[in-house]
């Protein structure tokens, strides 16, 4: 437990070496497009139409509360993208970045969180354009608005252990940035992103709460549509942050175990 602390430890002397690869990572990203970063919120402001047209104007969903679906999904859908889209390129982050894995002094633990700090750029234009539809629509700001970095906090640890466990494992198994894709999509379906999980029977909702990404989901509409304090689910908190420090650690160590033969394997 003491290397892996050390491992965690290290990353920290290696801050501004992340700060200069995540501009890098965006620069790459869209090299060569007119459009350049807006690429990035283009595409989740069209899938975010689309869920309105179909789920506002064709279905005339109503969720509680008298709060406008759009805002509703888009409580759910900000995070989710964010998670998604860290999680997929950093399970291909190694494979990427071959020729500084190679590097026996390279620092490796870091590539995965390059990435969560690109996906960070997109998540905060997304919020600002959030916040122009929630006075857009009506929602009052309030001071509970700013829960939102507890549960972007969680959300940033959780998918951090994800990654850095798929990264290390999908280098030995290519397989495994395929299959990721495929329990992503499920994943989304399973997350109260589109639906409310009081739609649910009761003992359905049970279920679904053991899903870690609802805890966050359920986090930001608490912060920016029904204004709830964090506390109010303790239990969840309790129940996510168990699974959060155990992703963490399992991916932490999977990854410190296997980083000697990414070189080797590659």
């Amino acid at each position: 437990m003491n290397s892996l602390f050390n491992f965690i430890k290290q990353i920290y002397s290696y801050r501004s070496m992340i700060w200069a690869m995540t501009i890098q990572e965006i620069q790459r990203r869209y090299a060569g497009t007119f459009a350049g970063f807006i690429w990035s919120v283009i595409n989740p402001l069209m899938t975010i139409l689309i869920y309105w047209f179909v789920f506002s104007i064709g279905f005339r969903v109503k969720p509680s509360g008298d709060i406008p679906f759009i805002v509703i999904f888009c409580c759910g859908f900000i995070p989710w993208i964010m998670f998604s889209e860290s999680l997929m390129n950093s399970t291909h982050s190694i494979k990427a970045n071959v020729h500084l894995v190679k590097k026996m002094v390279f620092p490796t633990q870091i590539l995965p969180i390059v990435n969560l700090m690109a996906s960070l750029i997109t998540h905060s234009f997304m919020l600002i354009m959030f916040f122009v539809l929630l006075l857009f629509n009506n929602v009052d700001l309030s001071f509970y608005n700013f829960q939102f970095i507890y549960y972007f906090f969680a959300l940033s640890a959780f998918t951090l252990g994800l990654s850095w466990f798929f990264s290390a494992v999908n280098v030995f198994y290519s397989d495994i940035g395929q299959a990721l894709a495929v329990i992503l999509n499920m994943w989304f379906w399973l997350t109260p992103i589109v639906w409310m999980t009081d739609i649910l029977p009761r003992k359905y909702q049970l279920i679904i709460k053991l899903n870690p990404m609802c805890y966050i989901v359920d986090g930001y509409r608490m912060s920016f549509a029904y204004h709830n304090p964090f506390w109010h689910s303790y239990r969840s908190g309790i129940y996510f942050w168990v699974i959060c420090l155990l992703t963490l650690i399992i991916g932490g160590l999977v990854f410190k175990k296997l980083k000697p033969e990414f070189a080797d394997v590659l």
